[in-house]
């Protein structure tokens, strides 16, 4: 598989605009100097394991935000799949579809030929300068959430108004 972009902490993260499950596209420029961001970059939303992670992000979403954060899926998959997904497992934060993979493919590894990519999270401050960008080989490998949780409160004490 190809190595994953460089991205360089402090750099403002690629932008893009997607189509998500809600009918809406969604773009990082809709949370600047708002909210901060974290993009969960799955190869799809219909594998256990890729849904297992979704619930857990689902479950700690509450705490996410109070640290003032977005969440934003983007997956392979067309929107019609990401819908389903986003119905049956009730997720509180909308999946964004990216199936000819030219957002993926900005953030993390992506074969064109097969559109398999390698899973990826990505954190971004409210000014949309990436504090973490960390793409691994499948999602168990993905950091833990309360991982998340502490880099959030440290930026926040970082980013205060």
């Amino acid at each position: 598989m190809p190595q994953a972009p460089a991205l360089e902490q402090g750099q403002i993260i690629p932008i893009f605009t997607l189509p998500g499950t809600d009918g809406m596209p969604h773009s990082p420029w809709d949370y600047k100097q708002h909210e901060n961001l974290l993009l969960l970059i799955l190869q799809s939303s219909r594998t256990p394991e890729e849904q297992a992670v979704l619930q857990a992000y689902a479950q700690h979403y509450a705490a996410i935000r109070e640290e003032r954060c977005a969440i934003l899926s983007i997956t392979a998959d067309p929107v019609i799949t990401n819908l389903h997904t986003q119905e049956t497992l009730h997720l509180p934060f909308p999946l964004l579809s990216d199936p000819q993979g030219t957002v993926i493919e900005r953030y993390t590894s992506w074969k064109n030929e097969t559109h398999e990519l390698r899973p990826c999270l990505v954190l971004a401050d409210r000014y949309n300068a990436l504090v973490t960008h960390t793409p691994v080989e499948t999602v168990a490998d993905l950091p833990p959430i309360s991982d998340l949780l502490a880099t959030l409160q440290y930026i926040n004490c970082l980013c205060t108004p």
